[in-house]
């Protein structure tokens, strides 16, 4: 924002330093006793006169993508689905992919019913063969690509003793592995079109949150993967935007699978996500998203209370880490329990539906995006439980990889 208004504020500047130089000229001596330092007030006068001239344009207009194509994993709903409008919004023609059929239809039919021209794909890119032919049919959908967002992800909320490393291996299949493979895969369709590879990581990858540890020692990779390819593949031409989200309010908390006390680890993170102060909106997210891929910026921290965060974390760790060992005190014990339930049924509680008051704007947000709050038999709402996969289930720790 403030590169963009960088010459107004020079022109500011500039405008300062002029009326300074008018002053001297008419001045046929030097005063006797003129004070060191007269310019810094006009020089700080004039960066606010630049400063208010921005705020008054307003933000730039929003880049359009008409002709673009744009694949997007986890894009069947929550913020991925949100992405996938964004982008068909500015013009450009999207892919999606999702492990549920019936998932990408409800999708496919609501980018259609908006004049967004979309294609689907049905993969699971925890598989490790899923990756070629996933870029590979997403290319040939539309004839080339330009975009690709790496969205995809799990959320296993609760204490690491209650979560088994097949957890931690899901997380990061999901969210390291699969980002990886598809990353390398698209590099050259990228390269053909100087397109740009978008990778949707977290807050969690800069500091990790007790009771999210699967998320965030996968997203701590992550973050580590899409810097690292950003420096490696720009000679090449292939832009990459590494994307920070604080808290969002996407429907996420219906998704995630809460384990231990599920009640009560459901109250804090459905709170925590969907508070009106410290959250941002899934569509003004995923504006902010797109319009930084378009425009090439490597590098978006959503936020306010994130880049907060990341900032105390670079300039006191030992605060930041006594701050963790606070939380967890207060966060549920689980009390020898295991058990695990998807957020779909945690909330079935006297406090959890007495807090969908506060937190009404991430249950709309969950309705609008397609995090479906019916169907509790397993099926399309992935709300099985998380060791019942079998053969068509689930797959590794009982989650399916889905948009945040």
């Amino acid at each position: 924002m403030i590169r963009g208004r960088a010459p107004l504020v020079l022109a500011g500047v500039g405008w300062a330093a002029s009326r300074l130089r008018g002053g001297r000229d008419r001045w046929e001596e030097p005063p006797p006793r003129r004070r060191r330092g007269g310019a810094v007030p006009w020089a700080v006068a004039g960066a606010a006169l630049g400063l208010g001239a921005a705020a008054l344009l307003g933000e730039r207009r929003p880049a359009l993508l008409t002709g673009r194509v744009a694949l997007i994993t986890g894009g069947s709903r929550g913020l991925g689905l949100q992405l996938a409008r964004e982008f068909g919004r500015r013009g450009a023609s999207v892919v999606i992919c999702a492990r549920e059929q019936d998932e990408i239809d409800r999708a496919l039919a609501d980018l259609e019913e908006r004049g967004v021209r979309a294609h689907g794909v049905r993969c699971d890119i925890r598989d490790p063969e899923c990756a070629e032919g996933l870029v590979e049919e997403a290319t040939a959908a539309f004839g080339h690509l330009d975009f690709v967002v790496n969205n995809a992800g799990v959320i296993q909320v609760g204490p690491h003793e209650t979560l088994s490393e097949s957890h931690f291996r899901e997380a990061m299949e999901t969210m390291f592995w699969a980002p990886l493979r598809i990353s390398r895969a698209a590099i050259g369709p990228l390269e053909r079109t100087r397109g740009s590879l978008v990778t949707i990581t977290s807050i969690g990858g800069h500091l990790s949150v007790p009771h999210l540890l699967p998320y965030s020692c996968a997203k701590f990779a992550e973050v580590g993967l899409s810097e690292g390819l950003g420096a490696e593949v720009a000679r090449r031409g292939v832009r990459v935007t590494t994307v920070v989200p604080g808290l969002m309010r996407t429907g996420s908390h219906k998704a995630a699978v809460f384990s231990g006390d599920p009640e009560n680890e459901y109250t804090w993170f459905s709170l925590a996500a969907g508070l009106p102060l410290v959250s941002v909106s899934g569509e003004r997210a995923a504006r902010r998203i797109v319009e930084a891929a378009a425009r090439g910026r490597s590098y978006l921290v959503l936020t306010p209370l994130a880049r907060a965060a990341i900032a105390a974390r670079g300039l006191c760790p030992p605060f930041i880490q006594g701050s963790m060992r606070v939380m967890d005190r207060v966060l549920p014990d689980p009390g020898g329990r295991v058990e695990r339930r998807p957020g779909r049924e945690a909330d079935d509680t006297v406090v959890n539906r007495v807090l969908k008051l506060p937190t009404a704007l991430n249950e709309r947000a969950g309705r609008r995006l397609n995090q479906r709050d019916d169907d509790r038999d397993g099926g399309a709402s992935g709300s099985r439980p998380p060791d019942e996969g079998g053969p068509d289930g689930p797959g590794p720790g009982g989650r399916r990889p889905h948009g945040r």
